[in-house]
């Protein structure tokens, strides 16, 4: 659609349970101006996350970017299945826009499948993609059957744009959507945002994971994050608040692992044998 790059960075902030506890809040959005400090130029959010408020936090956080630097930062937010006919993606995109106190977005994601046709959906994107509010639209949590669905409803309502991403959970501990999510993407030209990339937190503690990343000197964390980076097409959005965390995680950004280490993750977390259904948190 834009001649700009697909995303300004390849590691980016996800703020999924943001917004939950109002006594975090300024903890939450100083932890995202700090991710921007760093460096980061992708932000990812939704309007389900806190009912709209993890949104407000990025609009708060984003500051001088919004009004100065805007085209630097990749912002990502998503429509709720239940709002996703054509009228419902258009009023919750505004709304979205509202409280990120921001002209558009750069993806605006369907977060999963809902009772709403694909192409009410790819109606409302298309309209908001005519009126300068979206730049790219994608989905989130579709399995290679959804996507070829997505495909079909995008020929049928003769979309002059295609879906450019798809965000689903990928980490070293869930490694399923290789043996034919990964694949089908990569035929269709949807690049992967990979949620979750440290699993549940548990990845950051995991004994063999942190005695093999202390090898490299780096950190569990780090080395699960340059692991997802090894696929040229996709980005991690974990998240975190302590800026210490945030840190460690941006430099992911430029570790380059050797075939030897690969060759040792792929024995502590296996590759998939076998299609089985995508692991949705």
């Amino acid at each position: 659609m834009q001649s700009t790059p697909l995303f300004q960075s390849r590691i980016g902030l996800g703020t999924w349970q943001m917004g939950e506890d109002p006594s975090q809040a300024k903890a939450e959005c100083t932890a995202i101006a700090h991710a921007l400090e760093v460096g980061y130029r992708l932000i990812d959010t939704a309007e389900m996350y806190a009912d709209g408020v993890a949104e407000s936090l990025v609009g708060k956080a984003l500051g001088s970017f919004a009004s100065n630097r805007r085209e630097e930062v990749t912002l990502v937010s998503k429509v709720l299945p239940h709002h996703a006919d054509k009228k419902g993606t258009i009023q919750a995109c505004e709304a979205s826009l509202r409280r990120m106190q921001c002209d558009y977005l750069d993806h605006y994601l369907l977060h999963w499948q809902g009772s709403h046709s694909f192409e009410s959906t790819i109606e409302g994107f298309l309209t908001l993609h005519e009126r300068g509010l979206i730049r790219h639209f994608g989905v989130s949590n579709f399995d290679p059957k959804a996507l070829d669905s997505w495909r079909t409803a995008e020929a049928n309502v003769g979309s002059p744009y295609q879906c450019q991403s798809n965000q689903v959970y990928y980490a070293l501990n869930e490694r399923g959507i290789e043996f034919d999510l990964l694949p089908a993407m990569n035929t269709l030209n949807i690049a992967l945002m990979a949620y979750s990339p440290l699993g549940t937190g548990n990845l950051a503690q995991h004994p063999g994971l942190s005695l093999l990343a202390a090898e490299q000197g780096l950190t569990a964390a780090q080395l699960a994050l340059a692991w997802i980076l090894r696929h040229p097409h996709a980005v991690a959005i974990p998240k975190s608040t302590h800026f210490t965390r945030i840190e460690e995680n941006w430099q992911a950004n430029q570790i380059q692992l050797s075939t030897s280490v690969l060759s040792q993750l792929d024995t502590l977390f296996l590759a998939p044998t076998r299609a089985r259904p995508l692991v949705i948190i």
